[in-house]
C-alpha cells in the first residue's frame, strides 16, 4: 500500500493525490466494504483518491435503483435506438442531447349507502379523476356548490342512474361496471415503467436489427467468453482511441486482461482460521441459495451487446456484491456512438438491478437487499461528470463520515467548495478500526514461531496468520505505520488481511 502523487490528473490534467493497494483475492463483501468507503478497483489495484490533496476530489456514488426515476431524456434514447432496431433509420433530431460516459344517473347517491367494496371504490374514483363526491369529511366537500368539478360528477351520476332505470339494473351495477372501465383506461394509460420500455424493443419478427446481451463470468471463463477476448480488445483500442485520444501503440491486449478481465473478486472459499479472531468466519464466496435459484454468483462479469447476433458493439464490466450491482467501466463502437449506448447500457443495468431483486431477492438471502447501483466516482467539477447527474434518485458518500447524501443537497455543498463534508454536523465522523487486531500474514518461519503467541498464531501452508497487537515486536515501524495507514482509511477491514510474506 502507498500514496502516489501523479502528475496527470484524470479529471483536469493538474496533478492529484491517490492511495493504492493491490488485492491478490477479495470478497465481494470486503470489496463492498471498500466502496462505500471511498475505494474503487481498477482491475486489481484499489485506489482511493487523497480528498484533501487532490485537485479533483472524489465521492463515492450510488443510485438507488428501485426507486429509479425515468427522465423524459432517457426515454427518448430509448425511442431512438427502438426506431433504428424497427426501421433501420435514425433521426438527427431524436437524437438525445444526454451527456455519456467513455453514465375516468337519478337522484344523487350517497356513498354510505353502498356496500363496503363499492364506497371504497368511489371514493377512489372521485379523488383520481378531480369529481367531486358529496361524502362526509371528502376533500373536495368545501368547493362552493356550482363548482364545475362539482357538476361534472352531479351530471356522471344522472346519467348512470337513467342508464340503470333503463336496462332495469341497480345503480351500484352501474357504477361498479365504470370504475372497472374507468381503472383499466387509468391502467392503460400510465407512464411505461423502465422494464416496459425495454421489453417493447425485442421480439419483432420484422424488425430490421436486434440487440442481445451476453453476460460471462470473469472468475470462470468459459471457451465462448474466452474466444470473443480478441473482438473485445479491438472494440476497446477504438474506443479508446475515438473518445480518450489514447496512442495506438499504448494499446496492448496484456494491459486490457490487467485493466478490464482480471478481477480479485473471488468466487472460491477463502482459508479459514478458527485462531485469529478477525479471520474466524472466513467467508465462503459460492452461494449454493443462488445457484439453486438460479442467480448469478457475486464477481465480476462482462456484459457484451451484440447487434444482430453477429456484431460486438458494446461491452460493460459490472461486479456484483452484496446490495448493489458495480459499473466498472463500459466502451463501445465509436461507428454507433449515434444510439448512446452509454445511456442504453446503464438503464439496463438499473432494470438487471431491480430484476434479480423481485426474482431472488425473497429466496436467496444474498440479493434480499440487492437495490442500488453505484456508478463509480463523482467529480463536480469534471463536465464528463455530468451524465451521472441524470440517474435519481443518487446518493454521494461523506468522506469523513460515510453517511449517504442525496446527491441534490450535495451539489450545493460542492458548488462552494470541492472538497465538503457532505453529512449533517450531528453525524459523527468515522473512526478507523484497532490496528491491534488488524489481521496481516507473515512468512513461515521458525523465528517468528518461537516469539509470536501460540494463542494467536494460525498455519495455513507457508504463512502464519496472527494479528498487528501480536506480531508488533517483530514488525519494523515501517510496517507499523503502513497499517495504521490502511487502518485510517477503512471502516472495517472485514475479513481482509495485509501480506507482508513478500
Amino acid at each position: 500500500m502507498g500514496e502516489a502523487h501523479n502528475q496527470h490528473c484524470l479529471y483536469c490534467g493538474k496533478s492529484d493525490s491517490t492511495y493504492y493497494t493491490i488485492a491478490g483475492e477479495i470478497t465481494a463483501q470486503d470489496y463492498k466494504l471498500l466502496m462505500d468507503n471511498g475505494w474503487r478497483r481498477s482491475g486489481i489495484m484499489m485506489r482511493k483518491t487523497n480528498n484533501r490533496k487532490s485537485c479533483c476530489p472524489t465521492y463515492a456514488l450510488r443510485c438507488d435503483a428501485e426507486n429509479f426515476r425515468f427522465t423524459k431524456a432517457q426515454k427518448k434514447v430509448l425511442r431512438a435506438l427502438d426506431k433504428y432496431l424497427k426501421s433501420g433509420k435514425t433521426s438527427k433530431d431524436e437524437e438525445d442531447t444526454l451527456p455519456e460516459d467513455g453514465c375516468r344517473e337519478g337522484h344523487p347517491v350517497d356513498p354510505k349507502d353502498f356496500p363496503n367494496n363499492i364506497q371504497n371504490a368511489s371514493l377512489e374514483a372521485s379523488i383520481d379523476s378531480g369529481f367531486y363526491s358529496r361524502g362526509k369529511g371528502d376533500p373536495y366537500s368545501t368547493r362552493r356548490p356550482g363548482s364545475a368539478r362539482r357538476r361534472r360528477w352531479q351530471a356522471l351520476q344522472d346519467r348512470m342512474a337513467r342508464r340503470a332505470e333503463k336496462l332495469g339494473v341497480s345503480y351500484e351495477t352501474i357504477l361498479e361496471e365504470y370504475l372497472v372501465r374507468r381503472r383499466r383506461r387509468l391502467d392503460k394509460n400510465k407512464p411505461k415503467e423502465l422494464e416496459e420500455y425495454l421489453e417493447s424493443m425485442h421480439g419483432e419478427a420484422k424488425a430490421a436489427h436486434s440487440i442481445d446481451v451476453r453476460m460471462y463470468s470473469c472468475s470462470t471463463r468459459c471457451p465462448e467468453f474466452e474466444a470473443t477476448l480478441d473482438e473485445e480488445f479491438k472494440l476497446y483500442s477504438a474506443y479508446q482511441v475515438a473518445v480518450h485520444n489514447d496512442p495506438p501503440e499504448k494499446l496492448k491486449r496484456k494491459s486490457f486482461t490487467r485493466f478490464l478481465v482480471d478481477s480479485p473478486l473471488v468466487v472460491r472459499a477463502l482459508p479459514c482460521s478458527s485462531t485469529v479472531a478477525s479471520s474466524s468466519t472466513r467467508y465462503c464466496a459460492h452461494d449454493a441459495e443462488a445457484e439453486a435459484s438460479g442467480a448469478p454468483q457475486f464477481g465480476t462479469y462482462h456484459q457484451q451487446y451484440w447487434l444482430d447476433g453477429e456484431k460486438l458493439v458494446a461491452v460493460g464490466v459490472i461486479d456484483l456484491v452484496p446490495g448493489c450491482l458495480s459499473s466498472v467501466y463500459f466502451f463501445y463502437d465509436p461507428a454507433y456512438a449515434f444510439l448512446r449506448l452509454g445511456t442504453y447500457s446503464a438503464l439496463r443495468e438499473i432494470a438487471f438491478v431491480r430484476q434479480l431483486h423481485c426474482t431472488h431477492g425473497r429466496v436467496v438471502p444474498a440479493y434480499a437487499d440487492f437495490t442500488q447501483y453505484y456508478m463509480g466516482f463523482y467529480v463536480h467539477a469534471c463536465q464528463k461528470m455530468l451524465y451521472k447527474n441524470q440517474y435519481l434518485p443518487s446518493y454521494l458518500a461523506c468522506p469523513e463520515t460515510y453517511a449517504w447524501v442525496a446527491l441534490e443537497k450535495c451539489q450545493h455543498l460542492l458548488d462552494r467548495s470541492k472538497y465538503a463534508r457532505l453529512a449533517d454536523g450531528d453525524v459523527e465522523k468515522v473512526r478507523g478500526v484497532d490496528v491491534d487486531k488488524v489481521v496481516i500474514l507473515l512468512p513461515l518461519s521458525t523465528t517468528l514461531d518461537w516469539l509470536l503467541p501460540k494463542s494467536q498464531l494460525t498455519i495455513e501452508g507457508n504463512v502464519m496468520v496472527t494479528s498487528v497487537g501480536a506480531a508488533k515486536r517483530v514488525l519494523s515501524e515501517r510496517d507499523l505505520q503502513l497499517v495504521q495507514d490502511w487502518a485510517n482509511l477503512v471502516c472495517s477491514t472485514g475479513t481482509m488481511r495485509i501480506d507482508f510474506t513478500h
